[in-house]
């Protein structure tokens, strides 16, 4: 019988300890590979917001990390809006009514407005125009997609589009209706929209949103900006060919400006975009923020010390099942030395048994190793559509951190091996003679 054999065996006549000890050490495995794969998803969550055709966002004065987390992944609520006006200052002369150059024209490649206010069954709307999806891209860097249906036209004013996300959750097509509510859920319930297009699945926050017309949105009850006394709306805009009439533009106000900033004959765009940004900031109409930069310092003071912390506990959970390992070795001790004392009598030599007693050891944590890391899987697996709709990001059974998971099977093994050393060290040590002899 090879040394496998034997150490195998000696596992199967301790069936109920060795089953224990290799599943007090499976859920330890299991809790650190779900931390490492959970910990990269919400990496994935949050980094998915660097690559969406923007890199700046301009909104009302206040906490810039806000702003970013309302606008990009939707989350938190809006600070406050800022003017149309404020808006135009990023448009060219062809897209401003007096034709003349916005303040920031020079510096924008893209000004992308949105608003927001508006839920349909625990979904964020954002109101914005068709450049949302004409012009800024998915977080790969790669175009929008439609799954089905196509991008709404700026004249289509009550036009809707639905994330990935949202089509499969609430069983939505192409051609349905749908009525968003205002403020929360249980709002005031508006004029409804139709579903002109799905996107197809990008793994962002994208994929959670419900995006209408904000032609259609403006038009909605309590979305036009209240007229101070004595104020007008101005100049009233041309009837679209529907018969609406479109909010006149000094009523109108955006929760933030997208913006994708050019780049200047002679310099880089990120010097165009420190350059804008530093001008906005120093006015008094709004702020800028730089989605890159605010995410990657919520990462580094919050989200990678957590997992750090998360890891660490389960590691030492690891540990603590490592030594169950040590313990039901040394537990088991008075019967392995009668197998030592047998086959040292067989012609086994002192090195072969110590080998045999750490072969044990490390098909113990190899066998509670991989079911641990596939009930991690699981694990994550079972919370998967809880982190989709959540963070934006696709989590599954096949979600994975390669790079550290690969890291866990040697590491198992030195930790068995170093576990085992003492009863494999007792046990090189055995006196065969005071085993061998009979009673008395």
């Amino acid at each position: 019988m090879t040394l496998i054999g034997i150490a195998w065996r000696n596992i199967r006549q301790r069936l109920l300890t060795s089953i224990l000890t290799a599943l007090s050490l499976a859920l330890g495995v299991a809790l650190v590979v779900a931390t490492l794969v959970t910990g990269g998803i919400v990496n994935k969550a949050f980094e998915s917001g660097s690559g969406l055709g923007y890199n700046m966002i301009v909104g009302a004065k206040g906490s810039p990390l806000q702003l970013v987390l309302n606008s990009v992944y939707f989350i938190s609520r809006p600070i406050e809006n800022v003017s149309w006006a404020f808006y135009q200052e990023f448009l060219p002369a062809a897209s401003r009514p007096d034709g003349v150059d916005g303040k920031y024209a020079a510096s924008t490649a893209t000004a992308v407005p949105i608003c927001m206010g508006d839920y349909f069954r625990g979904h964020r709307v954002v109101g914005t125009n068709a450049a949302f999806f004409g012009r800024l891209r998915r977080g790969d860097g790669q175009p929008f997609v439609f799954a089905a249906g196509t991008n709404f036209s700026d004249d289509d004013f009550f036009g809707g589009i639905l994330g990935a996300g949202v089509a499969a959750n609430l069983g939505l097509k192409v051609g349905d209706a749908f009525a968003p509510t205002h403020g929360a859920d249980d709002g005031a319930v508006h004029d409804p929209f139709k579903v002109v297009g799905i996107l197809a699945r990008t793994d962002t926050p994208i994929d959670r949103g419900v995006f209408v017309n904000m032609e259609g949105f403006y038009l909605q009850d309590g979305h036009a900006k209240p007229l101070s006394e004595g104020e007008t709306a101005g100049p009233s805009v041309a009837a679209h060919p529907s018969g609406h009439i479109p909010l006149p533009y000094a009523q109108r106000e955006v929760t933030a400006i997208l913006l994708e900033t050019a780049s200047l004959p002679g310099l880089p765009a990120e010097l165009t975009a420190m350059g804008l940004r530093t001008a906005i900031n120093e006015g008094r109409d709004g702020q800028a923020a730089l989605p890159v930069a605010e995410i990657r310092q919520l990462l580094d003071l919050f989200v990678r010390p957590l997992e750090l912390l998360l890891l660490l506990v389960t590691a030492l959970v690891v540990l603590v099942s490592t030594i169950g390992i040590l313990v039901s070795m040394v537990g088991s001790s008075l019967e392995r030395s009668r197998d030592v004392a047998v086959m040292r009598a067989l012609g086994a030599r002192r090195s072969q048994v110590l080998t045999t007693v750490l072969i044990e050891a490390v098909l113990l944590a190899v066998g509670g190793g991989l079911a641990g890391w596939l009930l991690g899987h699981l694990l994550v697996g079972a919370i998967g559509p809880l982190i989709t709709t959540n963070a934006g990001v696709s989590a599954s059974v096949f979600s994975a951190s390669p790079a550290a998971e690969a890291l866990l099977v040697p590491f198992l093994i030195i930790l068995a091996i170093a576990a085992a050393l003492l009863p494999a060290i007792a046990a090189y040590r055995t006196d065969v003679a005071k085993w061998l002899q009979g009673p008395g």
